[in-house]
């Protein structure tokens, strides 16, 4: 099978501060991979790199077999930006928009998508979370797991090939921590491929195809969540699974 994500040496500096060290990671088609890892480790870096929210110090990202993004191409830029959806711990939601109005506005404006074609996929993506009553409503008026739920179908909206999650439930309560969670639980069924940075051990253990221990900027082990979890091969990553599970 052939890789939808290529990722190839990675690094990423802020001034003298490496951050991220020379990373390798092929996805498939398909595929959920979780990234886990201490805070400070580099994991939100890396994902931010996928899409050049940060551009790489070095290094190569490739996504379904095209081309490397070289810095300054914006035409590329916004292809990738077109394939490549990203869920935000914050939601990023606009607040002065309705709900409707943050959900079409990337495909009318970057797919060229009517506004009529562009609200009724946006309906039906609020439908399959739950939420098409609230289409009307200003983000204000939902709580934090609502409108994480409104952050997910609208980089659905863009009919992505390739969705990245960075810490999407910590900034929540934990009783809303599970919406969102089923959410993307769906998502998976339904062969969605996935890059998932996040703390929810119990979301890492039942839905990632494969899970990535991250730390100091390098990926320190990489396996099934049943080797990770119940047979760890690197003494760093059971100290971190023993921090976080008991």
């Amino acid at each position: 099978m052939s890789a939808m994500l290529k990722v190839r040496g990675l690094h990423k500096h802020f001034g003298e501060h490496h951050v991220v060290k020379g990373v390798d990671m092929d996805v498939n088609e398909g595929e959920v991979v979780v990234i886990i890892g201490p805070s400070g480790s580099g994991k939100s870096t890396f994902i931010r790199c996928l899409n050049s929210l940060e551009e790489p110090t070095g290094g190569s990202v490739v996504i379904g077999g095209g081309e490397s993004i070289k810095a300054g191409d914006r035409k590329a830029l916004a292809k990738l930006r077109e394939e490549v959806g990203m869920v935000f711990q914050d939601y990023t939601l606009f607040p002065h928009m309705t709900v409707m109005a943050n959900m079409i506005l990337a495909p009318v404006k970057l797919k060229r998508a009517s506004k009529a074609e562009a609200q009724a996929t946006a309906l039906a993506l609020l439908e399959r979370v739950g939420l098409s009553h609230k289409a009307q409503g200003y983000p204000s008026e939902l709580s934090g797991g609502q409108q994480q739920r409104v952050a997910i179908v609208r980089a659905l909206a863009m009919k992505p090939r390739l969705l990245l999650f960075d810490e999407p439930t910590s900034a929540l309560d934990p009783e809303t921590v599970g919406d969102v969670l089923n959410v993307m639980k769906g998502l998976a069924a339904q062969g969605m491929t996935m890059i998932v940075v996040t703390h929810e051990m119990g979301f890492a253990r039942e839905v990632a195809d494969r899970v990535v221990f991250f730390d100091g900027g390098k990926i320190v082990e990489t396996g099934p969540p049943s080797q990770i979890f119940s047979a760890p091969k690197e003494a760093r990553t059971r100290q971190f699974l023993q921090s976080v599970l008991h």
